[in-house]
């Protein structure tokens, strides 16, 4: 979406609304407006910059950094994010009627509060779904993985916590003992060849982006990268794409939320552009929902949870929610916007263009047309890259 230096702004609901327009043939302070800051929005951001545009990003969250982040989740004014009650954090819980949906909120998206496991899904996931047949994809995606991999710092994990021997031991409940392994993560555990133990704690140089990035501090396996990284290890998208998109002279306007979007001039398409409204973002509501309910009893998942948790000596349980008010919670919301042949059938195409409007392209784990059955945040990345390898260089 495009933005020009048009800006009107009015009050409505006590709140400050600013309104963006771009309209086709006139000067405009910025060519891409990215709504939301998260792996699709700062892949956007970093590809357009580097390919000469003028963007601007727009970010409900604060903008944190290791000097601010909370030491645990009992600091609620600094994790959790509920700016109407004076908690302003970093993670999120949206409230609809049957789902509640857990999601991050800063600058850096989900990057900055997730568990940094960065999983490449199996092949079957691109025969399945809404976006089969759409592209050639098995030949299409190992290219964009293999970037998305590279600018995320994804290696294999050196520290194996007892969780994760705990972990082994359900696996072997569940007979697929054989299947587990030290995942793949966006951390940095320092130079090739070093242990993690002797190279914790120890700073360096930027080592991904010859000198381009942030200088980075090796893991010190404290656990605590849902709290956000206090030392400067996890490489959260601060620290890669929307630094480097930053860096080259894309805007991020933190703390605001973006609530409407509405083609110009009556052209239905979006020819003319788009006019953008926007609220600070401690103006908000909350949500209905909509649908059939969800299940939140799976008997599947509840007989392996109660066996992983008889082999480890731990008590089976379920999330509050689910218990008093059997609404289920997810981490890990998807394909509400999801890619397809035909708008009768999703929302947008192979290239995440929205159809029948003119440059308006959904990037996010909505556009996601399959259940991937693995972490979600290297697909969106490298589905990003995808979008992204299509438009071209600025005239």
């Amino acid at each position: 979406m495009s933005e020009t230096d048009r800006h009107a702004s009015d009050t409505a609901q006590q709140a400050h609304v600013h309104k963006h327009e771009h309209r086709h043939g006139h000067k405009h302070s910025y060519d891409y407006l990215i709504v939301g800051s998260g792996f699709g929005g700062s892949v956007c951001a970093h590809r357009l910059t580097e390919k000469g545009y003028r963007v601007a990003v727009m970010e409900q969250g604060k903008r944190w950094t290791p000097d601010n982040m909370p030491r645990s989740n009992w600091r609620l004014s600094r994790w959790l994010w509920r700016p109407m009650l004076g908690l302003r954090g970093f993670f999120t819980m949206s409230f609809f009627r049957h789902v509640i949906v857990l999601h991050g909120n800063a600058v850096g998206g989900g990057s900055i509060t997730y568990a940094q496991t960065l999983l490449v899904p199996p092949d079957r996931v691109w025969d399945n779904g809404q976006w089969a047949g759409l592209n050639d994809w098995h030949a299409v995606m190992p290219a964009h993985y293999a970037t998305a991999k590279q600018m995320l710092g994804v290696t294999t994990n050196r520290i194996i916590a007892p969780a994760d021997h705990h972990l082994k031991r359900m696996a072997a409940v569940a007979g697929c003992e054989d299947t587990w392994y030290p995942t793949e993560v966006g951390i940095f555990f320092g130079p090739e060849g070093e242990s993690a133990t002797s190279a914790a704690g120890s700073a360096h140089a930027d080592p991904y982006f010859a000198g381009e990035g942030p200088e980075r501090h090796s893991c010190i396996g404290c656990g605590g990268c849902m709290m956000g990284c206090r030392h400067g290890a996890k490489n959260s998208l601060d620290k890669n794409y929307l630094y480097l998109a930053e860096k080259h002279g894309a805007q991020v306007h933190a703390e605001t939320k973006v609530i409407d979007v509405v083609p110009l001039n009556g052209k239905a398409d979006g020819a003319d552009g788009y006019a953008v409204t926007t609220v600070p973002s401690t103006f908000a509501g909350l949500y209905l929902g909509l649908g059939k309910r969800i299940p939140t009893f799976i008997p599947e998942a509840n007989d392996f949870v109660t066996r992983g948790a008889e082999a480890i000596g731990a008590i089976p349980g379920s999330s509050i929610p689910e218990i008093l008010f059997n609404i289920p919670t997810t981490a890990h919301c998807m394909g509400g916007a999801a890619m397809a042949a035909s708008p009768e059938e999703g929302v947008c195409d192979g290239q995440n263009r929205v159809f029948h409007y003119r440059n308006m392209l959904i990037c996010d784990s909505s556009m996601l047309a399959a259940n991937l059955g693995v972490n979600p945040s290297l697909t969106i990345t490298a589905l990003a890259e995808h979008a992204m390898s299509h438009i071209p260089r600025k005239d």
